[in-house]
Formats: structure tokens, C-alpha cells, sequence
């Protein structure tokens, strides 16, 4: 399935916990915003005068026909499809609580950012 991330091109924040996590399971995703016509496309689904429940605002995702918003719903519906998370609710539910869950995006994001930062000598 191909992903299609919504997120402001210029601005790293929320989307991207998504991006990384997309990148890091080698999906095949899209960032919207970033191709021509993308930000116009983001901006008509936020207005969302086609959708019964348009997204309030970006980071949202676009899997088949669903429209997931909200970055922690986003990584809870891509960490099982993509293997980063367990797949059953019990094995999954502890790493679910607040205090696991941003703690292990942090590490997982620090980690990220430690294996492709480069030192200019």
C-alpha cells in the first residue's frame, strides 16, 4: 500500500515522528506537501467539504480510504502494518501507555538522529 503523509513542508515537528517511522519500514509513501500542487491538495482536505470528518490538522495520513489524523493515532495504526510494533493487543497494550510510548519515540528518534548525523571536521 502506498502511504500519503500531509504535513507543512518546511516545518519538523509532529510529522516528523511519522516520516521516520515510514522511512525506517522502507514504506512506500508519498509526502504530499512537498510535490507540486501538495500544499493545495492539504489545504482542500483540511477545509474538507467532501469529507464527513476532515482532519483538524496536519500530521494526517492517507492509508487506502482511511484519513487517520493525529500523530500518535498515526503510529499506532502504521506500527503493526509495518512490523514496528507488536501485531496482538496484549502484547502491544504496555507499550501503549503514555509514559512508554514517549519514551520509546524519544529514544527511537534520538537513536535516528545519532545514526545520520555527520561530523564536519
Amino acid at each position: 500500500m502506498r502511504y500519503l503523509l500531509y504535513y507543512w513542508p518546511s516545518i519538523q515537528g509532529r510529522g516528523e515522528f511519522v516520516r521516520l517511522a515510514l522511512e525506517d519500514a522502507g514504506a512506500d509513501y508519498a509526502d504530499v506537501a512537498r510535490q507540486p500542487g501538495g500544499m493545495a491538495r492539504m489545504m482542500r482536505l483540511m477545509q474538507g467539504r467532501s469529507l464527513a470528518q476532515p482532519p483538524f490538522a496536519p500530521p494526517f495520513l492517507a492509508a487506502g480510504r482511511q484519513l487517520i489524523g493525529q500523530t500518535a493515532n498515526i503510529l499506532l495504526y502504521l506500527g503493526p502494518r509495518l512490523g514496528l510494533a507488536p501485531r496482538s493487543d496484549a502484547a502491544g497494550r504496555f507499550k501503549r501507555t503514555p509514559g512508554t510510548c514517549c519514551a520509546a519515540m524519544r529514544a527511537y528518534v534520538a537513536a535516528k538522529i545519532a545514526s545520520r548525523t555527520v561530523v564536519m571536521a
